[in-house]
């Protein structure tokens, strides 16, 4: 078998929301399909993503949602980069490595500019309670200190907690985006 047509076989068998040969609960429930590059992309990024971003809120202390906005879209593309460059480079082994990397970096960016958006325009939500929490000296320091973390918590939640929401669904609707499920000429993944 020739490079191109093998690079051809693996892209048709691999379009991503492609479930005319099998449906989808037949990926979900047989042999490694939770790891299949089909439905990967559903579950780890955000995943990942949100751990990521409620662990970079929380060292960070940040209450900016722009600043925030713009964390979400860098972490975003190198997550959705790093699972897309290791599945590209397993399933496509004659392929030189720059194109995959290319491939990797433009399958990226879609899902990056979704959540970035989605992040930002989730900022005219309101919080989910007031945000005028604020800290209480008691005078006992323990105590004091205690409340202080749990006020300041309290407060990034309120404040993140949509935004990182709405992004998550925008990330799914730019892989339906990118990817219209059971269109095999509409997929704009590149792969191999």
């Amino acid at each position: 078998m020739t490079k191109q047509a093998n690079d051809n076989k693996i892209r048709k068998n691999n379009i991503i929301n492609d479930f005319t040969k099998k449906n989808i609960f037949e990926y979900l429930f047989s042999n490694n399909s939770i790891l299949n590059y089909k439905l990967i992309f559903y579950w780890l990024p955000p995943l990942i993503f949100s751990l990521t971003i409620c662990f970079i809120i929380f060292i960070t202390h940040s209450e900016s949602e722009y600043f925030i906005s713009f964390i979400a879209g860098i972490t975003m593309f190198i997550i959705y980069f790093v699972i897309d460059i290791i599945y590209q480079l397993v399933l496509c082994k004659k392929t030189n490595k720059i194109n995959l990397i290319k491939n990797s970096f433009k399958n990226s960016l879609v899902p990056t500019i979704f959540v970035s958006v989605g992040y930002l325009l989730s900022i005219i939500l309101r919080d989910v309670k007031k945000c005028d929490i604020r800290y209480q000296n008691t005078g006992v320091e323990h105590a004091g200190e205690s409340h202080k973390i749990n006020t300041d918590i309290t407060r990034l939640i309120n404040i993140h907690r949509n935004n990182i929401i709405v992004s998550i669904f925008f990330y799914i609707f730019s892989i339906i985006y990118n990817n219209p499920i059971n269109k095999k000429k509409c997929s704009n993944n590149n792969l191999c």
